[in-house]
């Protein structure tokens, strides 16, 4: 009987027992969201962001965006909707870009961070 209840518990386990990068970071997000839990609208808070990780939310320029803890701004890709102005007859290629956007929290701030996505 013990057989069957020792690996009842090792594979029962949510993500099982390896250790992953995926599940260190999920850790540090969760201790960090502990202290600083998200608010009703279930942005995570600025002290609660991890630098130089992926975040998915809501933003000006798109829905995922890596965290620049130094500047305290996020960073993301933007493309513009309009073409090139300077060669738009020629070429109709649109123009693409690294933004950046301040937390929704801080004043102008665009980027609502959701969920942490990766390191």
């Amino acid at each position: 009987m013990e057989p069957i209840i020792r690996m009842l518990t090792l594979t029962g386990r949510k993500g099982g027992l390896r250790r992953t990068e995926a599940k260190a970071l999920n850790a540090r997000q969760n201790i960090r969201l502990r202290w600083h839990p998200r608010d009703r609208e279930g942005i995570i808070p600025i002290p609660a962001l991890i630098d130089g990780a992926w975040y998915r939310g809501t933003g000006r320029t798109g829905p995922v965006a890596l965290w620049d803890g130094a500047r305290e701004l996020f960073r993301t890709v933007g493309v513009q909707s309009w073409p090139d102005p300077q060669a738009y007859p020629k070429v109709r290629r649109r123009i693409t870009g690294l933004k950046s956007e301040r937390h929704v929290s801080s004043p102008g701030g665009t980027f609502a961070p959701a969920e942490i996505i990766a390191l």
